[in-house]
């Protein structure tokens, strides 16, 4: 027996609970039931979660993935359902996917488009690398100011500092990128490439077709109704993007092409797990020697 949240094998029987058996990991304290389903707290077999995330993410409306669900596994799934899982699984992979830490080339192309959410105007940010077509940094805000486009390029520069770095000639680049990128050594200095114009389409055709591609899905998703729930649903497609869907050009997953192997949300849900267990099982330790 294996648990459910740290995957470790130090488990004993804790009693049953309408008659299924329960059970104690003694590394991380999680109790959990032998219910046959891999993923902690849900009675729905993972198969099921993974392909309503996969057909969520690729495009269909929530009314139409439980449709799908129905009619491929008989089971009578609500719209609220598929709505809790999508939420759910997108706040837990996070803080894990954010964790690792991808081989990157360094050739950064970067831009915002802007996407409605409750009918208002919002900014969405993205930084994505040119050779693995891994999306390195993202970010929905309200207004184009140089804080949130330091935050975006700081979340860019922790995964690994750029060799070039493509932008259009926004204003609001201009103090961000000394502020974030400036160095005085000439060996780790970023070459910054601005481009307007007709120009700056061309340069930066890569992240102008990932923005089409959110476009394309943005159009049926209902949950953009405020900006809490809008960055929860934008998390999640980009670990869509960079974990689980096969990129046309480079033929497979931006984040195998960048070296790391997990892939599709059946692991990235359970590896996501054991790290927020572990996480939460350093934290206790912390505590108590204290």
């Amino acid at each position: 027996m294996e648990c459910k949240y740290c995957q470790g094998e130090n488990v004993v029987k804790h009693g049953k609970r309408f008659n299924i058996q329960r059970y104690l990991c003694k590394d991380c304290q999680h109790k959990f039931y032998d219910n046959k389903i891999d993923f902690a707290k849900m009675r729905n077999d993972p198969k099921l979660i993974v392909t309503a995330l996969n057909l969520y993410y690729d495009g269909l409306s929530m009314r139409k993935v439980a449709d799908q669900i129905n009619s491929i596994f008989g089971q009578n799934v609500s719209q609220s359902t598929i709505h809790y899982w999508i939420h759910k699984y997108a706040v837990l992979a996070k803080e894990y996917v954010e964790s690792l830490a991808p081989k990157l080339s360094g050739k950064y192309h970067h831009d915002e488009t802007e996407i409605k959410v409750h009918g208002d105007g919002r900014y969405f940010w993205e930084t994505l690398d040119e050779d693995t077509r891994f999306i390195v940094a993202h970010l929905l805000t309200a207004y184009r100011t140089t804080e949130n486009v330091m935050n975006v390029f700081q979340q860019a520069l922790q995964k690994q500092r750029p060799k070039v770095f493509f932008t259009d000639g926004s204003y609001a680049y201009d103090t961000a990128f000394r502020k974030v990128f400036h160095t005085r050594y000439k060996t780790d200095r970023v070459q910054w490439v601005r481009r307007v114009g007709i120009r700056a389409r061309k340069t930066n055709n890569i992240i102008e077709r990932t923005h089409s591609t959110l476009k394309m899905r943005y159009k049926v998703m209902r949950g953009l109704k405020n900006d809490e729930s809008s960055k929860e649903l934008l998390d999640g497609y980009i670990t869509n993007y960079n974990f689980c869907r096969k990129h046309s050009s480079i033929k497979t997953t931006p984040a195998r092409s960048a070296g790391l192997t997990v892939e599709g949300w059946n692991e990235i849900i359970q590896q996501s797990q054991k790290y927020k267990t572990h996480k939460e099982k350093q934290i206790a330790l912390e505590v108590t020697a204290k």
